[in-house]
């Protein structure tokens, strides 16, 4: 839409010219009012970083198309940034309890101002006559989304799914400005000149993942060598980048009139604004590794970070179908809270009970019968071991995560097993990550 707003110069008139800002991608875009100040056309503007919250599609909002008041009631226009986008998978994992979201920095590109041109009054044939200026250019703050980097909840022998979120970069729009028309009162035009509106489109990238793996037992094993060993590949995510984006200069030449009066021309500088870069991020791959446990026959032992897990085949600690010790099950969890014993540290241990998929003839599921196995262990522990109750927990996952192809019957035996998992009270796991340089 154009907008034409007639200004009345003695006998003469001036048309003063406001092109409406075309939508960028998005279609509809996010206004942004506050006008700050700046003095130089090319004005030193560094991107900094800030922390935040991204989104797989970006929102909407109306925005103006036109020159618009800024605080101080001078006429700006204000350039038309997209709206931010919500990244629903880091929120989504934010409230579900069941992962770890580290939000990355995001890179901020400050506000920035350029001046238009004032208007002036000339006097020609003994009237002053008003040349109309050029509003300021306002640039609002522009914010790279940087996303996050997840890392799910995993049960013990395996290693978490790790995902690295996409990362956006809004678009925006310099408006099209305007040196407007002015008809002089003897009929002398002072042209027209306008300047395109300049866009810079904005920038995505999609993020990466890696599903969760577990351990798988070894087939024959030597003295001292791993019982079972699981490995995590590498995942990365590219760097993104915004281009600077120029809006070049514009004048209009000076003008003597037939009676030979003098008018300046006038000249309009660029626009340049700031780019912005969000580094890629790397997440380095792991390998975890389980070892025959000091004193056990059927116990491996395996660590990730500060965290220790004690493997134990379901077929040593209980005969088919049932949740009570047997017998002869005491050796293995001695050798194991031996072991426990040596840590100097405040722990919290976690019991999981693990079952193949072979539907239980005795009970609701295998979710039941793996829960109650775990508190049987849990019960063993704080009786015999002087584990505290208060830092001990039982739960029973079924079936839901087996180490081995449930197709045999070698499978299904690794797959019935409890885990004791120990870690420092208070541990909340954190991803590794490193970023590439940003760009000068």
């Amino acid at each position: 839409m154009t907008t034409t707003t007639w200004l009345r110069a003695g006998s003469g008139m001036v048309a003063l010219t406001a092109l409406a800002l075309t939508a960028c991608v998005p279609e509809e875009t996010a206004e942004f009012q506050e006008a700050g100040s700046a003095s130089s056309p090319q004005p030193d503007n560094e991107a900094v970083s800030d922390e935040s919250g991204e989104t797989n599609e970006p929102e909407t909002a109306d925005a103006a198309a036109e020159s618009s008041p800024s605080d101080d009631g001078e006429d700006v226009l204000i350039a038309e940034v997209d709206a931010p986008v919500t990244f629903e998978e880091c929120e989504d994992a934010e409230e579900s309890d069941e992962a770890t979201v580290t939000w990355l920095d995001d890179v901020v590109a400050e506000e920035q101002r350029f001046e238009g041109v004032a208007a002036e009054t000339v006097e020609i044939d003994g009237e002053e006559i008003e040349i109309p200026g050029v509003p300021d250019v306002v640039v609002p703050e522009r914010v790279g989304q940087a996303g996050c980097i997840i890392e799910f909840d995993a049960p013990a022998n395996c290693m978490a799914e790790v995902a690295i979120s996409s990362a956006y970069i809004p678009g925006f729009t310099i408006p099209e400005r305007t040196i407007p028309e002015v008809v002089l009162p003897d009929g002398t035009v002072l042209e027209e000149v306008v300047v395109p509106a300049e866009e810079a489109e904005a920038q995505h990238i999609e993020g990466d993942h890696h599903e969760q793996v577990c351990q798988v037992e070894e087939d024959e094993v030597g003295e001292g060598e791993a019982v079972s060993n699981v490995a995590r590949g590498n995942i990365s995510r590219g760097n993104l980048g915004q281009s600077n984006t120029a809006q070049a200069n514009a004048s209009r030449g000076n003008t003597r009139t037939d009676e030979g009066d003098f008018i300046s021309g006038t000249f309009l500088s660029g626009v340049f604004s700031s780019g912005i870069f969000v580094p890629g991020v790397f997440v380095e791959g792991d390998f975890m590794a389980g070892y025959r446990l000091e004193g056990s026959d059927h116990t491996e032992r395996s660590e990730e970070d500060e965290s220790v897990s004690y493997t134990t085949e379901g077929d040593v600690l209980f005969d088919s179908d049932e949740y009570e010790m047997r017998s002869d099950a005491a050796g293995e969890l001695e050798a194991i809270a031996e072991d426990i014993g040596e840590r100097d540290d405040d722990y919290a241990i976690e019991v999981e009970g693990h079952t193949d998929d072979l539907p239980t003839s005795v009970y609701d599921d295998n979710y039941e019968l793996s829960e109650l196995r775990a508190e049987s262990v849990v019960d063993w522990l704080v009786d015999n071991a002087g584990v505290d109750e208060d830092s001990i927990t039982a739960e029973g996952l079924g079936q839901d995560y087996p180490r081995a192809d449930n197709n045999s019957d070698e499978g299904r035996q690794q797959n019935r097993r409890v885990v004791i998992t120990v870690q420092p009270q208070g541990y909340e796991p954190e991803v590794d990550y490193e970023l590439e340089d940003a760009e000068e």
